[in-house]
């Protein structure tokens, strides 16, 4: 940097050069609740009514947008490329997310004729990201009460009288330990105390087990059973030691599950970046495979890596998503304890009744790419380019959104697309349903009057990190072209609900009406997304 030369020069200058190489999208995949493809999900769009149902594990209480997802249509896809058991190994070990994640991958080359082929000519140039919000929580939840439950029934039995002869001489008195925990037979039978007395007493006891102690002698003995010098064949033998060997102690003991073993390795299969590993896998992609986590900002910030990649030459493609596992009752108690969730089976609708807004699951996948290389291949894109992607952190709140957070990253977005925000037709808001959706229009007050508003998680409800990639392709995709013209499909918002105070801002909102403009060198399209933590990501298209 030039002594003297200002920051913002030098990001202006940066910005300009990544703007050399246009970017465009080549593939679209989705699932989210009421559409298992695109297809659905913008019949679903055009109709404008929410696809969300009760949580029966909350009594119905509260709505939550459980996907539409079938991974059994990809077997045969699947099944055609790879060996016959990467379908049933993708079922088995891969969960929701995961699931949803390959799916829509697949969803997506199959949306442009001759994309497959294309990326398999410029692999290794490709490059696979994903973020989810909770990965697939539902995994740790199961593991830590596999784990828990097994733990339980080892200390109670490793704690008993017969193998614990410390408990046996401090219950018949000839020495008695001081530092034992109450007797649970001092509580009431039944009550929480004395469930919670016999937990604390069996563990207690457990360690000071001689019996334990005599089964752990001989566990260490098992696995200290090692590989020789021919590994190839010593690997099997020492298997077949260790599995003889383990009946053995476990007829001599007869412990229950030790809990070390009571885990599903499923918990292993599906870390964060298990999505991102199985899509590559799946595709035979050879670039760098990862995950990013912005919370309600992945998809944006995830498309900003991805563009980023692309218009510096590090890569020529890539394909990139977001994955939300269908809500379990755990997520959604954890959304209400936040505030931010509208209870009962009212729908929370953007921009009218400001109660909250509604949990959500599935997926959405992007392949973006450069023109330039595409074109020579002869691959034509589905007519989107991305201009610009803006990012901020607030640096403030964890969850409520500042003012000049936010608008930093609109200000990247519009430097970068070097365009200015009169240049702006349509707008679609991070609009959660909340009080925020008021302040919400205090961010784009510079946009012209004219900019249509759209906001539409009434409709789909709010994936944590997928709520980005469903309002961005409903906002390009539900979009007509005719001539000059484009009609765009409306919020499903009925003019008569939308809130008072949002009414006196004075914006064109989209309600439940289509909307058609004028826009002879292509319709230019904003997005802002918002997410906890403060991240925030605004993303500029422009339809051609």
């Amino acid at each position: 940097m030039v002594a003297g030369a200002s920051t913002h020069s030098s990001v202006e200058s940066g910005s300009q050069v990544k703007q050399k190489r246009r970017v465009s999208l080549y593939g679209v995949g989705i699932v989210s609740p009421g559409a298992a493809n695109l297809r659905e999900f913008l019949a679903l769009v055009q109709e404008g009514k929410p696809a969300l149902t009760p949580i029966a594990e909350l009594q119905g209480a509260f709505l939550t947008g459980q996907p539409k997802f079938d991974f059994e249509v990809y077997r045969d896809w699947i099944g055609q490329r790879h060996a016959p058991n990467k379908f049933s190994q993708l079922s088995d070990k891969g969960l929701s997310h995961v699931r949803m994640a390959v799916g829509t991958s697949i969803d997506a080359l199959e949306s442009n004729p001759g994309l497959e082929q294309t990326l398999k000519k410029i692999d290794p140039r490709v490059y696979v990201c994903y973020g989810s919000g909770f990965g697939d929580i539902q995994a740790y939840f199961t593991g830590h009460d596999e784990y828990k439950t097994a733990e339980q029934a080892w200390h109670k039995f490793w704690a008993h009288p017969e193998r614990c002869k410390s408990l046996a001489q401090h219950i018949n008195g000839t020495r008695a330990d001081a530092e034992a925990p109450v007797s649970p037979t001092t509580f009431e039978i039944d009550s929480p105390e004395r469930a919670a007395a016999w937990e604390a007493w069996n563990s207690y006891w457990c360690k000071k087990s001689d019996g334990l102690q005599e089964y752990l002698r001989e566990f260490n003995e098992m696995e200290s059973i090692t590989i020789g010098a021919d590994v190839a064949n010593d690997k099997l033998n020492v298997i077949r030691a260790k599995a003889k060997a383990k009946k053995a102690l476990q007829d001599k003991w007869k412990n229950p599950l030790p809990p070390w073993e009571a885990v599903n390795a499923n918990m292993l299969w599906n870390l964060p970046n298990a999505p991102a590993a199985q899509v590559s896998m799946l595709h035979g992609i050879h670039g760098v495979s990862f995950a990013s986590i912005g919370a309600c900002a992945t998809f944006g910030l995830i498309l900003r890596q991805a563009v980023d990649g692309i218009r510096s030459g590090d890569y020529d493609a890539a394909i990139v998503g977001t994955t939300d596992l269908p809500p379990p009752p755990e997520l959604v108690a954890g959304f209400n304890a936040a505030k931010v969730l509208a209870a009962g089976c009212d729908v929370g609708v953007p921009l009218c009744n400001l109660r909250g807004t509604h949990v959500a699951g599935g997926a959405c996948t992007w392949i973006l790419a450069a023109d330039d290389v595409m074109e020579k291949l002869g691959q034509k894109s589905l007519g989107v380019e991305i201009m610009g992607v803006g990012l901020s952190s607030d640096a403030e709140h964890i969850i409520t959104p500042s003012m000049e957070g936010p608008k930093l990253c609109i200000r990247d977005a519009f430097t970068q697309a070097g365009i200015s925000p009169k240049d702006v037709h349509t707008w679609d808001m991070h609009a959660t349903g909340t009080p925020g959706d008021w302040s919400e229009f205090k961010l784009i007050d510079n946009l012209p009057a004219s900019t249509v508003i759209t906001a539409r998680k009434g409709i789909f409800g709010h994936g944590m990190s997928t709520c980005g990639g469903w309002e961005l392709t409903a906002q390009l995709f539900s979009t007509r072209k005719n001539g000059k013209s484009y009609t765009l499909t409306g919020s499903g918002i009925s003019s008569d609900r939308v809130h008072p105070s949002i009414k006196d801002v004075g914006r064109n909102i989209a309600t439940d009406k289509a909307v058609t403009l004028d826009a002879p060198n292509g319709l230019v399209c904003g997005k802002l997304s918002m997410g906890i933590g403060g991240i925030s990501s605004c993303v500029l298209t422009k339809i051609q």
